[in-house]
C-alpha cells in the first residue's frame, strides 16, 4: 500500500464535495488510512452520495466508515474496485450508518458467497433498492440468498448486478 502521509483529506473533501452532498473521491489512492481519516471528519456529515471506488480500501477502512459518527446521511455508497472481503460486507450489513442507503455498489471486490449471505440478512439495508455485487464471486448460494432475502425487500433484482 502506498504511503498516504501527504494526502490532505480535508482539502480533497472541500474541493470535491458539492452543495447537494455529492462527494466523489474515486481513484485518489486513499487506502485504509485515508478512509479512516475521512470517517473522522465532521464535514462528511453533509455527504449523501459517497464515491470511494478504486482506492485500495480493505475491511479496515470499511470498519472506520461503518463506525463513523458522521456518515449516517449517506444514501448512495460506491466502494467498487477495492479490497473488501466477506468481513467488510458483514461490517456494512451490521452498521447503523447505512440504514438510509438506497444504493450500495460493491462490484469488483472480494465479498464472495459468505459476504453476500451477510448482506442478504441485513436489517440495516432494508431501504436499499440497488445492490451491485458484480464480479464478487458470490456463487449460486450467495445469489440465491440475495434474491430470497426478506430483509432486502426494496431491492430491485433486475437492476442489481449479481454474479
Amino acid at each position: 500500500m502506498e504511503n498516504n502521509e501527504n494526502l490532505d483529506i480535508e482539502k480533497l473533501i472541500s474541493e470535491n464535495l458539492n452543495d447537494i452532498g455529492y462527494l466523489d473521491l474515486e481513484n485518489r489512492k486513499l487506502g485504509d488510512d485515508g478512509a479512516i481519516r475521512l470517517a473522522s471528519l465532521e464535514i462528511v456529515s453533509q455527504v449523501t452520495t459517497l464515491i470511494l471506488g478504486d482506492n485500495e480500501i480493505s475491511d479496515k477502512g470499511v470498519a472506520a466508515l461503518c463506525e463513523s459518527p458522521y456518515l449516517s446521511q449517506v444514501r448512495a455508497l460506491n466502494l467498487k474496485s477495492n479490497k473488501i472481503t466477506a468481513e467488510g460486507a458483514k461490517l456494512i450489513a451490521q452498521s447503523p450508518n447505512w440504514s438510509n442507503l438506497d444504493q450500495l455498489v460493491l462490484k469488483f471486490n472480494e465479498v464472495g458467497e459468505e459476504g453476500a449471505i451477510y448482506l442478504s440478512k441485513s436489517e440495516t439495508l432494508s431501504k436499499t433498492s440497488t445492490l451491485d455485487l458484480f464480479r464478487n464471486h458470490i456463487g449460486t448460494e450467495g445469489a440465491r440468498a440475495i434474491k430470497a432475502s426478506t430483509s432486502l425487500k426494496n431491492l430491485n433484482i433486475n437492476r442489481s448486478r449479481l454474479d
